[in-house]
């Protein structure tokens, strides 16, 4: 039997009131719900099969930051910007779930990335795990980062710049594109470099398979300056040149429920304003 757990962005005007809308529509079809508001987002994420997000992007990626031990399908309901990730629309939403429960949607499967820092001053490692990107950026630092990046043991890169992008193709549209990067369809696997802001002509983005691992360290002339990282901007850590930075595939992937109203070729369309054919 399906168990729902909706996820609401308490800040978006007009979701708090679909969210009530919603467990009435699921209570008369006698389908278990539960929402942010009233359980955990860890209790949601264990107890339900699954997860519709009613928020932006945004929101979607706080929740799959949690996602350490269990990966829940999410439908999202778009009440941001860009809507990469919350594709249907809040008048959709009830035709959406009765195509899901009719056991007819699309369902994407999205590479997600895993990251593991190890500091040589403390035992403990931090994990983290992303959607869209792992990002080592120089943010509040006068000077600029000396970054050593190595894929599966081999050297790739030394250089100088403002940081750099770790992303998977669904992140692929969001600050890696702003550093220069590529965009990658969601349904490929694979794992992006994009520099940011590199002291070098000749560096450019990198496109690499999923299954390797990069290892990145920074290197700073003042043992007092860290650089930060940020995990789909939802959690951070500051990283001194004692730390040694791996990122991988996570080996779970994440879930999607597609809209069946718009493809991811019609959504990059409406959100980058492509010129249409005359």
């Amino acid at each position: 039997m399906e168990k729902i757990g909706i996820v609401v962005n308490q800040k978006k005007k007009g979701a708090p009131e679909l969210c009530e809308k919603l467990e009435d529509w699921f209570a008369k079809r006698d389908i278990p719900v539960q929402d942010s508001a009233t359980v955990s987002l860890d209790e949601l994420i264990e107890s339900s099969t699954l997860l519709v997000c009613l928020g932006g992007d945004g929101t979607i990626l706080s929740v799959v930051s949690r996602m350490k031990v269990r990966v829940v399908p999410i439908l999202g309901v778009n009440f941001g910007k860009l809507g990469f990730l919350t594709e249907a629309k809040a008048e959709e939403i009830f035709e959406e779930l009765n195509a899901y429960l009719l056991q007819k949607p699309a369902v994407e499967k999205r590479l997600m990335l895993s990251c593991t820092v190890k500091g040589k001053k403390t035992v403990q490692e931090r994990r983290f795990v992303a959607l869209n990107d792992i990002v080592i950026s120089r943010e509040g630092l006068a000077r600029i980062l000396q970054l050593d990046v190595t894929i599966s043991g081999e050297k790739f890169t030394s250089f100088r710049g403002d940081g750099v992008v770790i992303a998977s193709p669904t992140g692929s549209t969001a600050y890696s594109l702003s550093a220069g990067g590529a965009v990658v369809h969601p349904k490929l696997e694979a794992i992006l470099i994009t520099p940011i802001c590199p002291h070098a002509l000749n560096l450019r983005a990198l496109v690499i398979g999923p299954d390797e691992k990069i290892t990145i360290r920074i290197r700073t002339e003042n043992p007092n300056e860290k650089a930060l990282l940020t995990a789909d901007g939802q959690e951070k850590i500051e990283i001194d040149d004692s730390y040694s930075v791996e990122v991988t595939r996570f080996h779970m992937p994440l879930s999607l429920v597609k809209s069946t109203k718009r493809s991811y070729l019609q959504t990059l369309r409406e959100n980058f304003k492509f010129p249409d054919f005359e």
